[in-house]
């Protein structure tokens, strides 16, 4: 009876869990982020590209 209650006690395993949560919700957090700026830095080097592309020689 004693281990019982010592089990429900401990809070050492729910700390972990509150940790992998957070890192779990910046990984999402990181990588939505990352995504969403990798698609605008890819469209300005296209305009960039095309800009220099279609400029008159000299």
């Amino acid at each position: 009876m004693r281990s019982v209650r010592r089990f429900f006690r401990d809070e050492t395993g729910a700390t972990v869990v509150e940790y992998g949560l957070i890192v779990a919700l910046m990984s999402v957090a990181i990588i939505s982020g990352v995504g969403a700026f990798g698609t605008s830095l890819s469209a300005m080097f296209n305009y960039i590209s095309n800009t220099v592309a279609n400029s008159p020689a000299n």
